[in-house]
């Protein structure tokens, strides 16, 4: 992972969205058209909540700690300030906050908790504080039951059977930014 991983909704309608330009790459020939799909298939698992209750299907732990997750569709982990095409769904600092501010250089991970569709679309329209996790080091999920969960890396998406995934500070990238 260099930038984010997603798992549950938001690697649902990645991978559903895959699927579909697989299936009818003329249907996703234009950044418009792309994200008109994605209005589609997120709309339609809004009505489906495929994913509702996925915390009883993973478990998190941060640095070692297991971490208690609210009712939630989807947990993103983010290495930097943009999720979704440029949102930056981690949000900025405020005064009551516990949480440090995001930086893509202090090899500290951001979790965050998506309850559905309908606040990642919210997300591209308004500044939205989304419901912070934690921040951490290393990260463990633990995929529980019998069945895989749609997750996504950078973008990537796949079903993921039952495990334990990972994610933890390798080395470093050269980035360019804006000043």
């Amino acid at each position: 992972m260099n930038n984010y991983f997603g798992i549950g909704i938001d690697a649902k309608i990645s991978l559903d969205f895959h699927n579909k330009r697989e299936e009818h790459p003329e249907k996703c020939r234009s950044r418009a058209k792309n994200y008109m799909w994605y209005g589609v298939l997120g709309s339609k698992e809004w009505l489906q909540k495929t994913y509702k209750n996925l915390e009883q299907r993973v478990q998190l732990e941060c640095d070692g700690q297991r971490i208690p997750l609210p009712s939630l569709q989807g947990i993103v982990i983010l290495n930097i300030p943009s999720f979704m095409g440029g949102t930056n769904f981690w949000g900025g600092r405020k005064e009551e906050d516990c949480f440090l501010e995001q930086s893509f250089d202090d090899k500290v991970l951001e979790v965050v908790a998506v309850f559905g569709s309908v606040q990642m679309a919210a997300s591209r329209l308004i500044n939205l504080q989304h419901h912070r996790i934690a921040q951490c080091q290393s990260i463990q999920i633990t995929i529980l039951g019998d069945e895989g969960v749609p997750i996504q890396v950078d973008g990537e998406a796949w079903v993921q059977p039952p495990g334990i995934i990972r994610i933890i500070h390798k080395n470093r990238m050269q980035m360019l930014c804006r000043n």
